[in-house]
């Protein structure tokens, strides 16, 4: 059995490799995160080089075709990703919020200690 890939194949897996490289880089310190990025890479790759596994997977569950199995894959990934992203931005401003706060009263400590009120007294 001769394996050949397609351009269109062979484009997709290199773009696959690349983001799987820039994910690695980015994830230096984070095991979980990078098994689970070159896990997905690995899929992407395998789905590309053999796109009859993702019509053999839609047929087991009830999709029509397997563009259509990865798109809902994709589609509920990007949820879950939007969701992730608001939490932490969330998370966030929490901390801004608490950096400022700290950061006023130590400055407006720091002013009354030196005699200087944070009012206008020279009136």
């Amino acid at each position: 059995m001769e394996f050949t890939l397609t351009p269109i194949q062979l484009l997709l897996t290199l773009l696959l490799v690349i983001v799987g490289i820039a994910s690695l880089s980015l994830l230096r310190n984070r095991l979980l995160y990078r098994l689970f990025f070159l896990g997905i890479i690995a899929i992407g790759i395998l789905f590309v080089a053999v796109p009859t596994i993702p019509y053999y997977l839609a047929m087991q569950l009830g999709v029509g075709r397997g563009v259509d199995l990865v798109f809902y894959l994709l589609f509920t990934g990007f949820l879950l990703m939007g969701v992730v992203l608001y939490r932490r931005v969330l998370q966030h401003d929490l901390i801004i919020t608490q950096l400022v706060r700290q950061n006023a009263i130590r400055n407006a400590l720091h002013l009354k200690e030196n005699g200087r009120e944070t009012t206008s007294d020279s009136e």
